[in-house]
């Protein structure tokens, strides 16, 4: 048994390896994009403007990802417990339930 305060792991969860998002993230911010006008950019503000660019020349699934980042995606819930029926209910994701 552990006396108050005394952790039985002192050192923590050991840290896993490099992640893919780890290096995405690097990576994006370490590359620079230049437009036309000379003005230089990191790659994942080029990209997000891209991606505002396709939402806002009416690209349904540019728009849908957007929202889904700012607003969060809207949460599912599956009623089991019915009589046979399947009962899907989306509530907005910013409500706490």
């Amino acid at each position: 048994m552990f006396k108050p305060g005394e952790s039985g792991n002192p050192k923590g969860r050991p840290k896993k390896g490099e992640t893919l998002s780890d290096i995405l993230r690097e990576q994006l911010s370490s590359i620079k994009i230049e437009y036309e006008d000379g003005t230089q950019v990191e790659a994942k503000t080029a990209i997000a403007a891209k991606l505002i660019e396709r939402a806002m020349e009416g690209e349904i699934l540019a728009m849908k990802y957007i929202y889904d980042r700012v607003d969060g995606r809207p949460k599912e819930s599956i009623d089991l417990e019915h009589s046979g029926e399947l009962t899907v209910v989306f509530e907005d994701a910013e409500k706490d339930v």
